[in-house]
């Protein structure tokens, strides 16, 4: 055997146990891969399992009900239940290889909305068409269960695609159920408009009764605020009247621009106006030259400073920097107002900066000025330790909570753990009533 030979079959022997490695390897990942997932898989069905049990035993809870506040009482546990469960739902395309559960999240969000209408019935009893949606959530939780303990059982020593033909047949066995019914429900559809009725803006109502003026003053209050942007360049500069319109909610406003005596413009700013002097936006048209940009780098506190002017010029109400935002070549800057102590995050101001000059590209203050004569709520009726006690138990407040506006209400903002993917629990601080969460998937 010459050494040619010899080289050649001792390539492949190395070739075959390199190959031979690396499948094991492979095979080992795999594996691994596949136990983690089985485990995730019990865990979740194990979860719902849980979940789902309290929410059809709060449901059998609400029909054995003897009287209606207790009623109350289990149906909230079941949409608390309900609320749980769709938690792990949205988290498990995550952590798990299936397809998605369309039928169990569809009865499960759907019974979490419609439960809010029977929960705020008074009555002895609940009309026949409340008890048959309930007993319908009962007939899907029941069909459920099953399928879950059999996944969660199969989970601990049998393959994925077993857990996954029971998926399947769960969904496939859900889907034959007669879903919650709201159609056509008139006084289910009544409910749901008090909860938030819509209220049509009157045209103007913002700026009602405060004191107007004409254009060419708005012209000057529009220089003043616009400062160093309008007072560059060679010449005399005019600011001047473009268009003008009405709005619903600011009645007559106006747009501004800078020309030089000739009408042309010196200026690719546009401010726009109220009929009573108030600021409510300015663009830019254009972008910025990216030689100016190299010469005039800045960082983020230099903006955050160039903005402190702006908005002393804006306002005499001092507004707080709640958000900072860096993207590509501009800083959003977000503020608003925090008035004894409590934060109103509707009446927000946002500035568009270029990140690299400090140049405005853009001012919104339309939020500011929608709210711009509304009262808020902003003295609680209950302490901290009052509304604490209105939280659920599977939550554990990890800080202070702070008072802040939530949907217009005045809420505390309690910081929670204990459940995944809840950030902060809302309760009301007037009423105790809960007000939602914050949720991160």
């Amino acid at each position: 055997m010459n050494v040619l030979t010899k080289s050649i079959i001792g390539l492949l022997c190395v070739t075959t146990l390199a190959g031979t490695y690396y499948s094991y390897r492979e095979h080992q990942n795999n594996r691994q891969w596949e136990q983690q997932q089985q485990r995730n898989t019990q865990y979740w069905s194990h979860m719902q399992s849980i979940y789902l049990r309290e929410f059809d035993y709060a449901l059998a809870e609400s029909l054995a009900a003897p009287t209606f506040t207790v009623r109350q009482e289990a149906l909230q546990s079941a949409i608390e239940s309900a609320n749980d469960i769709l938690q792990y739902v949205r988290s498990a395309s995550a952590t798990m290889n299936f397809p998605s559960w369309s039928s169990y999240e569809s009865f499960i969000t759907d019974g979490s909305r419609y439960l809010a209408y029977p929960a705020s019935e008074k009555g002895i009893s609940l009309n026949p068409d409340q008890l048959e949606q309930i007993q319908r959530l009962r007939t899907f939780a029941r069909t459920a269960l099953p399928y879950l303990d059999q996944m969660r059982k199969k989970a601990v020593d049998s393959s994925l695609s077993d857990i996954q033909q029971i998926s399947t047949e769960m969904e496939e066995a859900l889907s034959q159920l007669d879903s919650v019914s709201t159609h056509g429900n008139k006084a289910f559809n009544e409910f749901l408009y008090n909860q938030n009725p819509y209220i049509p803006p009157k045209p103007g109502t913002v700026f009602a009764g405060e004191t107007t003026y004409t254009a060419t003053e708005l012209a000057a209050k529009a220089k003043i605020f616009m400062g160093e942007a309008w007072n560059k360049g060679a010449g005399k500069q005019i600011v001047h009247m473009a268009s003008g319109g009405s709005s619903p909610q600011f009645g007559e406003v106006m747009d501004f621009k800078l020309s030089d005596t000739d009408g042309k413009p010196t200026s690719s700013y546009t401010a726009t106006l109220s009929k009573s002097g108030h600021v409510l936006q300015v663009r830019r048209k254009g972008s910025i030259s990216e030689k100016g940009a190299v010469e005039q780098s800045m960082d983020l506190m230099q903006v955050i400073a160039v903005a402190d002017t702006w908005m002393a010029r804006w306002s005499a109400e001092r507004l707080t920097l709640v958000a900072k935002e860096i993207k590509e070549t501009s800083i959003y800057l977000t503020y608003i107002p925090v008035r004894e102590q409590v934060s109103i995050p509707q009446m927000k101001v946002v500035w568009q900066f270029d990140r690299r000059t400090g140049a405005l590209k853009s001012f919104d203050a339309s939020n500011y000025y929608s709210y711009y004569n509304k009262t808020f709520p902003i003295h609680p009726k209950l302490t901290e330790e009052q509304a604490s006690a209105k939280l659920g138990p599977k939550v554990n407040v990890s800080g202070k909570p702070k008072l802040e506006l939530h949907n217009n209400k005045l809420v505390y903002a309690f910081p929670v753990t204990g459940i995944e993917g809840v950030s902060h629990v809302y309760v009301n601080a007037r009423t105790g009533a809960g007000e939602g969460i914050d949720y991160n998937l």
